[in-house]
């Protein structure tokens, strides 16, 4: 078994997994792994652009108050302010590091605006392209100082005297490598890749979720699932159709050409994610509509927006007619590994940053492009609290891994493929939830162990089981909040409840393995 050696390991190589690496190369030696090459990213793929309080008219207490009307005071409020007041730092630094932002002639940002802002706040790049031209920046620059292993699915972490000291990897040829490490950093994104309706890239598993709760790391929030408004209908994977396009004057019509956020929300068709996607849900499964986006009135379509122009005419939509189809998916997740502000988590020697951590910044929905700012931000956080921490104890060469005594063998006829477990989520765990058909899913998706020996089994079943570990996590979270609070909406519950102000369902892994042991011994699973 090979065995690779680094002072950092980070594993993803979107926009945290990258800064963190820039950070800390000219201090470390830093290997960065991932499941493919940092092109097929989330990061590569945002669209929007970088919220910042840059205006004059701006201020980052004006961000702050948008952020967590977005979240519905569900937010960490000392996060969200150490997110937004680093807004102008983060695209100081990206623009020193090489990123070309949009300006006016006169050297000014092109400022744009998205839902649930107030101000235009949005820094973007290549009009549509921000995520692509600030990975081929970060690309650029680690590439000569940071060793990158692409094609590695790291599968469980090492853990060795209550100390993460790196994880198991295994390649596209069923191949396992130890990759060893003072500090371990996940910052492999999000959870949408359960459903089969996502903007995601292929890959958004949540495996860096599972690998966490596997190791007794506490999980949080995972009800909340940020479905976009405007993915182009009819597309598998869906494209994403940017929230710019509203900001630049789209509107949201049924096939009558009628527009329906006019009376919905003082924003109308800007209004935070999960109020105009559940908009769109209602007119498109109760009233039967198609929806779409309609741009006539936007001057310079295609040079504003290059990048949905190409995806359109790859779809073979004339443009000409103005009309886009569009329909809700999952785009982002909330939830994920509780941290504090510098991205620490539970477990001595591992942190977590950008989608796959839950600091609590977004609350219940995130808001529009804050993600990006999200991951830069906890970037520097986690790198500045590594090169400042004296925690340098030196570990022996992990050299033979032990099998714990509370690993099972996987039960490979207990696995669900990959489509039913997304078609499952779409179906019972969307935008519209209800107890009935929560329950069905949670029942479908339990497993008897959430701990098995994963690292003897090949990459398929790897995948699938942490594909069940997080779907079921989910739905089992969408049943213990008993409210409808941002994303997450009840139609058995259907308003946000006082007595669940500030409350977080975190998941733990012991307390999870006890009820199946419960069920277990009272014979419910024989």
């Amino acid at each position: 078994m090979k065995q690779v050696e680094a002072d950092v390991l980070i594993i993803g190589g979107g926009i945290a997994g990258l800064m963190a690496a820039e950070y800390l190369s000219s201090h470390k030696n830093v290997i960065v792994i991932t499941k493919f090459s940092a092109e097929k990213s989330n990061s590569f793929l945002a669209q929007g652009g970088i919220s910042a309080a840059i205006d004059k008219e701006d201020s980052w207490a004006e961000h702050f108050l948008d952020t967590l009307k977005a979240g519905h005071h569900h937010n960490d409020q000392e996060a969200v302010k150490q997110l937004v007041k680093e807004g102008k730092s983060v695209v100081r630094t990206l623009t020193e590091w090489g990123v070309s932002f949009d300006r006016h002639e006169n050297g000014s940002f092109m400022l744009g605006k998205e839902g649930g802002h107030h101000r235009n706040r949005i820094v973007h790049a290549g009009g549509d392209q921000t995520g692509k031209k600030v990975i081929e920046t970060l690309i650029s620059r680690v590439r000569n100082k940071v060793k990158i292993v692409s094609h590695q699915y790291a599968v469980d972490l090492i853990i060795q005297d209550h100390k993460c000291i790196g994880v198991y990897g295994k390649d596209d040829k069923n191949q396992t490598t130890i990759f060893q490490a003072k500090t371990t950093i996940l910052a492999g994104g999000g959870y949408a890749g359960i459903y089969g309706t996502t903007s995601n890239s292929y890959g958004s598993d949540g495996s860096v979720l599972g690998m966490a709760y596997r190791a007794g790391v506490e999980l949080s929030d995972l009800e909340f699932v940020q479905f976009h408004p405007t993915l182009l209908s009819g597309r598998v994977p869906a494209g994403l159709i940017t929230e710019a396009v509203r900001g630049q004057g789209g509107i949201l019509v049924n096939s009558s050409g009628v527009p329906f956020m006019q009376d919905v929300h003082p924003l109308k068709d800007l209004a935070p994610r999960d109020i105009v996607s559940k908009r769109l849900f209602q007119e498109i499964h109760e009233y039967g509509e198609k929806v779409y986006l309609d741009i006539s009135s936007i001057k310079g379509f295609r040079v504003k927006f290059p990048g949905v122009t190409m995806l359109c005419e790859n779809a073979d939509i004339d443009l000409n007619k103005g009309l886009i189809p569009v329909s809700p998916g999952a785009h982002f997740t909330m939830g994920g590994i509780v941290t504090d502000l510098s991205g620490k988590t539970s477990l001595r020697g591992l942190y977590a940053i950008g989608e796959c951590a839950n600091t609590g910044v977004h609350g219940a929905n995130r808001l529009a492009s804050n993600s990006l700012l999200e991951g830069a931000v906890f970037a520097k956080a986690a790198a500045t609290s590594i090169l400042s921490s004296e925690e340098l104890d030196n570990q022996s060469l992990f050299l033979k891994r032990k099998k714990m005594k509370d690993e099972k063998e996987i039960q490979h006829k207990d696995l669900l493929v990959e489509e039913d477990i997304q078609r499952l989520m779409d179906k019972y765990a969307g935008i519209v939830r209800n107890k009935e058909e929560l329950e069905m899913a949670a029942k479908t998706l339990e497993l008897r162990s959430w701990k098995p020996d994963l690292i003897k089994q090949p990459l398929s079943v790897i995948k699938r089981f942490n594909m069940q570990t997080i779907a079921w996590l989910t739905v089992t979270s969408c049943l213990k909040r008993e409210e409808s609070r941002g994303s997450h909406y009840r139609k058995d519950f259907p308003t946000q409840k006082n007595d669940w102000d500030s409350k977080k369902i975190t998941r733990s892994l012991w307390h999870d393995e006890s009820i199946i042991a419960e069920k277990t011994a009272a014979g419910i699973f024989n």
